[in-house]
């Protein structure tokens, strides 16, 4: 029976290992198909474009847009000048946009010209295929390489089967599986031949996508956007509407259109709410560990250091610092009276310079760090006080200790050595202040006393093991740190707060990535939706379009007349979802109110969440952006196929049975 369950359950770890390489390789391959069809989609829009200004009006508004993206971006705020003004860098970072964008439409509009439909749409799933075969091939997997090259040579071969024994001419789709097949093949012989990863080729490979995608939005997309807008007065947009809206017999498909727009702006609304629920949770433990903390350590090369505050002037005397203390750490555990024991890191700090690098003053609730450094007896011969010890509230609660209580701090070494080794060593405390940490799983490990009271603790001279540093802007602090280095020599090395918890960022970073793909899976199946409604419409306007096309309607304007309601399925979802998904998300404080209201249950407990009773939010315009840009992708790239059957409907065929 064990050998069966053993068996069972390596099935069923090889099977999901296989489901979720097959997802992966279907995510890729849904991918480039829904990119390349809407690029073949937006240059058929991008011809119509005639007016030079409604598309200066869009390059503007499109670079104004892009700047204020990227100026707002955390990764790209280390690279920025310390001096610089927001508006200042905005318009920087807009003009640079123009320029760019100037560039790709000069070359976009130089490719029509000289290429046709169908060279430029095969040109462009080349381009694709062969940066996804290099990026995949230089990665030195041959499977996934392999996989997705099969797939399109088996999917083309079955075409091509199926073509031939129906006496049809070959189609847009086969010859576009022949292309891709071939293209990524390139991966495959890449990955043979190479034998080993070679990040040179990946590297290769996504400056290729990169280049492409930047052409499609900077060049392509004002284009199509303008010859969109200039086709508002066409015979072409005023059938796409009339079918979109239309009444009578065909109501029905005119409910499955408001569906599809509905599924789209379900999707987009979901992913946005999602998000931005977690950047705000990633805001709020970001705000814990590193605003209320130092952003910077200073720690010596050789351990120990006691020209400390020399080091301390120097650092303070460093551009966009705001604040330095000096520290020293060490463990030990401490006892209450009844004996309860706790092991806890011991932190000797200077009281008066520790504000300056930490918000631990401001959290105390009872006391003074003040008085960690005790002053000597006013009168001669009098007892000296104990020093000082400030604890955290939980951490005084379970050793049942208020302000002025004694407490013993325990060091495991340097006692007087016994047959089981050394013995520890007893300090004797007293409680000065008491603080409320807002995280206490961190916050209640410390037991901060003053320099000179670890120093004695540890039994050494007078010594700093480091110190802490506070920025002006904690995403500068990369920068910052170099400079703080480079002040004090090569004695001395920095650590910012990226270096101390990268896991934790890192996990947040990848549900949220997880998260996303998850949720894009709703507006897959809208845009899957969206082919349905329009193969259908389609069949309904069969004899619509043998009419259109007996009194001259070429094949491009029946493509373009259902590209247009695609489209506008697309626009109209995405605009909804985005609306719905901001303002849910600016009002999620009120619904989680009213659904706690409703079903009395506490959502979010602050016991829990650590002090967190609300569900934080932070919208960011690249995400929303970005959201908006698959949503119109997925939407472009449904209306390619039915396009193209409908165009190529035959009048003769179509009426024959009318």
């Amino acid at each position: 029976m064990a050998g069966w369950l053993a068996a069972l359950d390596s099935a069923g770890s090889a099977l999901a290992l296989t489901f979720i390489v097959a997802l992966a390789l279907g995510i890729g391959a849904l991918t480039l198909f829904f990119f390349g069809s809407s690029v073949v989609v937006l240059q058929g829009f991008a011809r119509q474009a005639r007016a030079g200004g409604v598309l200066l009006c869009i390059v503007v508004l499109e670079a104004l847009l892009l700047g204020g993206i990227l100026v707002g971006q955390e990764d790209l705020r280390e690279a920025l000048p310390a001096d610089a003004t927001p508006m200042g860098l905005w318009l920087t970072a807009s003009a640079t946009a123009a320029l760019a964008s100037v560039l790709a439409l000069s070359i976009c509009a130089g490719l029509l010209r000289t290429l046709s439909s169908g060279r430029l749409a095969r040109a462009s799933l080349v381009v694709l295929a062969a940066g996804y075969g290099l990026g995949v091939g230089g990665s030195g997997r041959v499977a996934y390489a392999a996989a997705p090259a099969l797939a399109c040579l088996a999917a083309a071969a079955l075409a091509a089967v199926r073509r031939r024994r129906g006496g049809a001419r070959s189609g847009d789709v086969e010859s576009a599986l022949w292309v891709l097949g071939v293209v990524l093949l390139g991966g495959v012989v890449a990955a043979l031949a190479l034998g080993r990863p070679s990040p040179a080729l990946v590297e290769a490979g996504g400056l290729l996508l990169l280049v492409f995608a930047g052409l499609v939005v900077l060049g392509l997309l004002p284009l199509a956007a303008a010859g969109f807008l200039e086709m508002r007065h066409s015979v072409e947009w005023f059938i796409a509407s009339r079918y979109l809206v239309a009444k009578r017999r065909q109501t029905f498909i005119s409910i499955i259109s408001v569906i599809c727009a509905a599924g789209v702006a379900a999707g987009v609304w979901l992913i946005i709410t999602v998000l931005s629920v977690m950047n705000g949770f990633q805001e709020v433990w970001r705000e814990e560990f590193v605003g209320k903390r130092a952003h910077l350590t200073v720690m010596s090369r050789y351990g120990n250091f006691a020209d400390y505050r020399e080091a301390v002037d120097k650092v303070l005397a460093t551009p966009e610092v705001m604040g330095a203390s000096p520290f020293l750490d060490a463990e030990g555990m401490v006892r209450g009276e009844r004996g309860q024991i706790q092991g806890v890191r011991v932190r000797g700090i200077d009281p008066f310079l520790v504000g300056a690098v930490s918000t631990l003053p401001d959290d105390v609730i009872a006391g003074s760090l003040e008085a960690l450094d005790p002053q000597p007896p006013a009168e001669a011969g009098g007892e000296d006080p104990l020093p000082g010890v400030a604890i955290a509230s939980g951490l005084a609660w379970r050793l049942g200790v208020g302000v002025g209580d004694p407490l013993l701090l325990v060091s495991p070494f340097g006692g007087p050595p016994t047959p089981f080794g050394p013995a520890p060593r007893l300090h004797r405390y007293q409680v000065a202040a008491i603080f409320q940490p807002s995280f206490a799983q961190l916050d209640e490990m410390y037991a901060y006393v003053s320099l000179n009271s670890a120093q004695a603790f540890l039994r050494v001279s007078d010594v700093a093991q480091g110190i802490e540093v506070r920025t002006r802007d904690f995403y500068r602090s990369s920068p910052v740190g170099l400079a703080v280095q480079a002040g004090l020599g090569e004695d001395y090395y920095v650590r910012d707060w990226k270096e101390f918890f990268p896991e934790f960022f890192q996990a947040l970073k990848t549900e949220r990535v997880m998260m996303f793909i998850l949720l894009t899976m709703i507006m897959v199946v809208a845009a899957f939706v969206i082919v349905a409604t329009l193969i259908m419409m389609i069949m309904e306007k069969t004899s619509d379009i043998a009419i259109l096309k007996a009194m001259g309607a070429s094949e491009a304007t029946i493509e373009r007349i259902f590209a247009l309601e695609g489209t506008l399925i697309g626009i109209v979802g995405t605009a909804v979802g985005v609306v719905a998904g901001v303002v849910v998300t600016k009002r999620l404080p009120w619904v989680q109110r009213q659904v706690e209201a409703i079903t009395g249950i506490d959502t979010l407990p602050a016991s829990v969440y650590q002090g967190v009773s609300t569900l934080p939010s932070d919208i960011d315009p690249l995400q929303v952006t970005c959201v908006a840009g698959i949503a119109m992708v997925l939407a472009l790239g449904a209306t390619l196929l039915p396009s193209r059957q409908g165009a190529r409907l035959e009048p003769a065929e179509a009426l024959r049975y009318e």
